[in-house]
């Protein structure tokens, strides 16, 4: 790796000071924010036409234009970056940048000398002797004063900004029943009382998307209890949208056992469905003892099988979520094999394997991770992937801007069956701001829930920051204690897979439905 050449360095530098002057601008209009779009594609074709080090993986480009160091401080001592993680197998050797998700392969030499920086600050010369310029641009090495994690925010904030919003919601979570007809015996929900949408609030729900949408295709995300069990409001408040002529498109977290094949073409006709992630709980003896539907022999493990295909058959995507802990685990390997045989083929199905939220907190929940990566080799060899993105072979990463949807509350909401609102629908008896007859009843919680949290001490300090939650609210289901272990373990499984030239998605891969 060379130094830049004079060209190329003022180039970039002209690029960046206009990216500079129009996201300093206090107007941002659309006219700016093309102009920086422009300036950002300008500075990435000069940078590929001179980049001399080898990208295994493309990262988020808005990102790295943002960070790009222009000019390097002779007179600086330089470190590694926190948002570092070095990797090395069979004599090849990986540095991924956490930050603006890209991934570089290094020679040997060029390895040894970066171990030589994670030990202990160089001066410039030895950035420049050893031919690491670039990654020193590229902020993989940074001077000892860089303050990193104001770089991440001013990243983020940026990027939200220069993205835009559009005025109005884009997303609507709604439970239409919080009943179910299983027992999960995990189920966060036991003890919530049982309340189902009344046509009288579906007619006012119609209303409220009518009220607060944007101006392009709102989703709808159908979530319960169990959904299906409200499929008669469902129906209505699609109907509802088509007559007003609101386009939208939908998709459902359900346990699919109560989909009929005239159910699966209604969902795909006037429900919009594109998307459905059905719980499984592995074998079907494990499903049986853990579901505990309230009536088996009508609602069972071979009825979901059934339904799967149903939906398939509709051209609706499938996304099977199969639910592990150390009791489940060693049937794994023959319940894979059965999905291969069952939907051999299936264009339209993708699996992913996650634990238990018990198994999750618990002290050994770093051994289920293991087990988890190993079945999931697995069920790659035979053809089943983990999502749409991982079949993309030219699929990028992104720098995750939102962790969740209560992360983005301006754009999204959950809607309870009393037409509550809420920012979380694991949580759907807190956070509560307003409801859809009287809007926002309490301004004070809706500014905190809006406001970006102060990031807490043990998460400035984690090297994962940019891909994690740069926060954990007491109660968020999303956090757990070995989160750090977790985030080293899937970066290792992550690269190791990537030499072998597997795609794996860079962030977690249970997508969001």
């Amino acid at each position: 790796m060379k130094s830049s050449s004079l060209m190329q360095k003022m180039l970039l530098q002209l690029a960046a000071h206009m990216m500079e002057m129009v996201a300093s601008s206090t107007k941002k209009n659309q006219n700016s924010k093309r102009l920086y779009t422009y300036c950002t594609a300008f500075a990435y074709f000069i940078e590929s036409r001179y980049e001399k080090l080898k990208i295994l993986k493309q990262g988020d480009n808005g990102a790295a234009k943002i960070i790009r160091k222009k000019t390097l401080n002779e007179q600086a001592e330089y470190r590694l970056s926190l948002y570092i993680y070095l990797f090395a197998e069979n004599d090849r050797y990986l540095i991924r940048h956490l930050l603006t998700c890209e991934i570089t392969e290094l020679t040997e030499t060029e390895m040894q000398a970066v171990q030589q920086i994670q030990k202990a600050p160089v001066p410039y010369s030895f950035i420049k002797e050893n031919g690491l310029e670039q990654l020193a641009e590229k902020r993989y090495i940074v001077e000892t004063s860089y303050n990193e994690l104001k770089q991440y925010q001013q990243t983020v904030f940026l990027l939200k900004t220069m993205a835009g919003s559009k005025k109005g919601l884009g997303s609507y979570t709604i439970l239409p029943t919080t009943g179910c007809n299983a027992r999960c015996v995990y189920c966060y929900e036991e003890g919530y009382a049982v309340r189902t949408m009344t046509i009288e609030t579906a007619d006012r729900l119609i209303d409220f998307i009518c009220e607060t949408k944007h101006d392009d295709a709102v989703k709808l995300r159908w979530f319960g209890g169990e959904p299906t069990a409200a499929s008669h409001i469902i129906r209505h408040i699609c109907k509802g949208l088509q007559e007003r002529n609101v386009p939208f498109k939908s998709s459902m977290v359900t346990n699919a056992s109560l989909i009929t094949k005239e159910l699966a073409h209604e969902m795909q006709e006037l429900w919009h469905l594109q998307k459905v992630q059905v719980s499984l709980d592995g074998a079907k003896e494990d499903y049986t003892i853990r579901k505990n539907y309230f009536n088996p022999e009508k609602h069972n493990y071979d009825v979901v099988m059934q339904a799967v295909q149903f939906l398939l058959d509709e051209g609706i995507h499938v996304q099977l979520r199969v639910n592990v802990d150390f009791d489940n685990l060693e049937r794994m390997p023959a319940f894979i094999q059965e999905m291969q045989e069952r939907f051999s083929g299936a264009e339209h199905l993708t699996m992913y394997i996650v634990p238990l939220y018990q198994a999750e907190q618990s002290d050994r929940c770093i051994e289920v991770y293991k087990e988890i990566f190993r079945l999931t080799d697995m069920q790659r060899e035979i053809g089943i992937p983990q999502s749409e993105k991982a079949k993309d072979k030219t699929h990028t990463a992104h720098l995750k801007l939102n962790f969740c949807m209560a992360d983005n509350l301006k754009k999204s909401i959950v809607i309870t069956p009393d037409g509550i609102f809420n920012n979380c629908e694991h949580l759907p008896e807190k956070n509560t701001w307003g409801n859809i007859f009287d809007g926002i009843t309490s301004q004070e919680k809706y500014k905190e829930l809006c406001t970006t949290p102060e990031i807490d001490k043990a998460c400035a300090e984690c090297p994962f920051l940019p891909e994690c939650t740069p926060f954990h609210k007491k109660g968020c289901p999303g956090y757990f204690k070995k989160c750090r272990e977790y985030r080293c373990l899937r970066t290792e499984y992550v690269l190791h897979r990537l030499l072998q030239a597997v795609n794996i998605e860079s962030d977690d891969v249970d997508e969001e439905i």
